[in-house]
């Protein structure tokens, strides 16, 4: 925590020291004390807390929809080996296409809304819950299952302490990926959209020339972006306990 905010503190002094060069004063580059009070101001009013909720909503809808589509069919996947050899060249050519050239097509076909913004959320954060769904469901331990058996676990403590619990830790790091992916794109096509969100508000502070208002933003995007990795390694924590590298060990 310590270096944590002594870099916070280097990062701060240089933006501060950026702010006083004859480039930055060119494009009226804010300093980060003025982008704090900027902020403070924008806070007490209810269109910050309306573009944020927004923000939020589209986020989680979007991760909620990829988790439906990503962790079943990668299930399947992972355990029909033909039908992933006949899926394997589909997904790989649709993975690689960036979410953001999708933007133009949706905005033709769905308009600057939330479905918008999801539709492009989704696809960008199904991807990497499918592939490690695949391999999660590839790499179950035999072993675990002959050890249940072997003790005549019910089939339900059987599912409950064996065969989720090894499935989740091959697929936590997906979910880590698919949560930033998601929030990515999130704000990325509020801002190239115009859906409302914190990238529709920083679109508008943009045009109306308030670049204290958009790195405020840009601050909050990244505030909300650490919140959310925050909660995902709380969880990780408290549903990952037994697992080697949480408790410092290697396998």
């Amino acid at each position: 925590m310590v270096w944590q905010a002594v870099t916070l503190l280097i990062f701060i002094a240089l933006w501060q020291g950026f702010t006083l060069t004859a480039t930055a004063r060119a494009v009226g580059m804010p300093g980060p004390f003025e982008v704090v009070q900027t902020l403070g101001g924008m806070i007490t009013g209810m269109p910050f807390w309306a573009s944020l909720g927004a923000t939020i909503a589209n986020w989680l809808v979007a991760l909620v929809v990829a988790i439906l589509i990503g962790v079943p069919l990668g299930m399947v996947l992972g355990r029909v080996r033909r039908a992933a050899l006949s899926a394997g060249v589909l997904i790989d050519f649709l993975r690689t296409i960036p979410s953001f050239a999708l933007i133009p097509i949706l905005l033709l076909l769905l308009g600057p809304r939330m479905s918008m913004v999801v539709f492009a959320a989704v696809f960008a954060g199904v991807w990497p819950l499918l592939i490690q769904a695949m391999y999660a469901a590839e790499q179950l331990d035999p072993v675990l299952s002959q050890v249940s058996r072997a003790f005549r676990l019910r089939p339900i403590d059987r599912l409950r302490y064996v065969l989720i619990p090894d499935f989740v830790a091959f697929l936590w790091p997906g979910l880590r990926l698919a949560t930033t992916a998601t929030l990515l794109v999130t704000i990325g096509a509020e801002l190239i959209g115009g859906a409302p969100g914190i990238g529709s508000a920083m679109q508008q502070a943009q045009l109306f020339n308030l670049p204290d208002v958009t790195y405020a933003w840009v601050v909050v995007a990244g505030i909300l972006g650490l919140a959310v990795n925050g909660a995902v390694l709380l969880g990780q924590r408290r549903l990952l306990w037994w697992h080697p590298t949480m408790r410092g060990e290697q396998r």
